[in-house]
Order: C-alpha cells, then sequence, then structure tokens
C-alpha cells in the first residue's frame, strides 16, 4: 500500500494512533444540500440520513457527521481526500459510533486502529467533532484486525 510517510511514521504505536478535529457551520452545510440535493447521498449514508431527517432540524446533525467524517480521516492521518465520504459512517443514537467501510478500513486495518472513538456536539450555528484513532494493543498490519461492524461481530 503506497502510504504518505505521516501515515507511515504511526506504524507501530500502541494506544492512541491519532487525533482529529474539525468544525463546520451548520448554515454552510444546509447551503451545500439545499444547492446540491445529490449531495445527501454522495455524503451520507442511508442509515445517516435516516437519523438526520428525524428531527425537525436536520441540519446541525448533517454538520455533525459531515465534520466526524473530516476528524476521523485527520486521525488516521490521510485528511479529506482520497476517500468516499460514505466510508466513514456515523452511527447513532446515543453515543455515535465510527463504521469504516472500503478503501478507509483498508487504511485503518494497516495502521493497526482498532476502533475510533468520537465525540460530536452541535448547536443550531455549529457542529464540531473529534475523533481519537486507538490501538487496541494489535500491531500495524495486523490481519484481522477489526474495523467494520460486521468484522466486529465476527470475532
Amino acid at each position: 500500500m503506497n502510504l504518505p510517510d505521516s501515515v507511515v511514521g504511526s506504524i507501530g504505536v500502541r494506544g492512541v494512533t491519532g487525533v482529529g478535529i474539525d468544525a463546520i457551520e451548520v448554515a454552510r452545510m444546509r447551503r451545500l444540500l439545499e444547492r446540491l440535493p445529490r449531495a445527501y447521498e454522495r455524503l451520507f449514508s442511508e442509515h445517516e440520513r435516516g437519523y438526520s431527517d428525524g428531527f425537525a432540524n436536520p441540519f446541525p446533525r448533517y454538520a455533525a457527521r459531515f465534520a466526524a467524517k473530516e476528524a476521523v480521516g485527520k486521525a488516521l492521518g490521510i485528511g479529506i481526500i482520497g476517500f468516499v465520504w460514505r466510508e466513514i459512517e456515523v452511527r447513532s443514537p446515543g453515543k455515535p459510533i465510527v463504521e469504516l467501510h472500503g478503501h478507509v478500513a483498508d487504511i485503518a486495518r494497516y495502521l493497526g486502529v482498532t476502533r475510533i472513538e468520537l465525540s460530536l456536539s452541535h448547536t443550531d450555528e455549529q457542529a464540531y467533532a473529534v475523533a481519537v484513532a486507538v490501538n487496541d494493543g494489535g500491531t500495524a498490519g495486523a490481519a484481522g484486525a477489526p474495523q467494520t461492524a460486521e468484522e466486529e461481530r465476527d470475532v
């Protein structure tokens, strides 16, 4: 796998592998989604759309989930370029749980990341996310490190 030096430098670390934070204006997310309705499906999973649309004002929830995707990308050292947004999924309600899919799950597995801890917050104006990539003691590149909900259930 061809990874940037910043990502390769974090390989082998036990415990916290990376931290990411992001903030976004809710109005900015609202404008994007109203201007480009196809962005709903490009950015958010069916589960994320169902959860957010269950509120009278869904836009703070959409903004928080978008901030989470950026924070997770930063925590993994890949930033926000080079992955499909739906490959990072925030499951709710209650404590947010991150499920990784596709290329992002492959990168996390390669880095030895066994889980992503996530904290979300929002007001009507701003949404925030903090993500922590954690290696619970496995080794980087270890085959079989759980990354998706399906894999975790099988462990």
